[in-house]
């Protein structure tokens, strides 16, 4: 049995495929939830699927650090003015968001 047979196989390394690019910034973006309806909000995705690096541990560790500031915003908590979280600086550092 090989993965590379499996007609929806993408590989080690290849999560941002031509086209993927909505899904993962979709993805990625998920900590931020401001714009999800009350009923989405609340569960926090992290791993190195969710990252534009996959397979690498640094976009593991890089979403985990985003879920948690989600979490801590979603419980009525804040960053420390004097250290910004991700969420933060998200519409200044974040991915560009494609039109349409």
């Amino acid at each position: 049995m090989s993965w590379e047979a499996d007609p929806y196989f993408l590989g080690a390394f290849k999560g941002a495929l031509p086209g993927h690019y909505r899904y993962n910034h979709r993805m990625y973006g998920h900590f931020m939830q401001d714009a999800l309806p009350e009923r989405e909000r609340g569960i926090f995705l992290a791993g190195d699927d969710i990252s534009f690096s996959p397979a690498w541990v640094e976009g593991a560790v890089q979403t985990a650090l985003n879920a948690v500031w989600g979490i801590v915003r979603h419980l009525g908590g804040a960053s420390h003015p004097d250290n910004p979280g991700p969420g933060d600086w998200y519409a200044h550092i974040g991915p560009v968001a494609l039109p349409g």
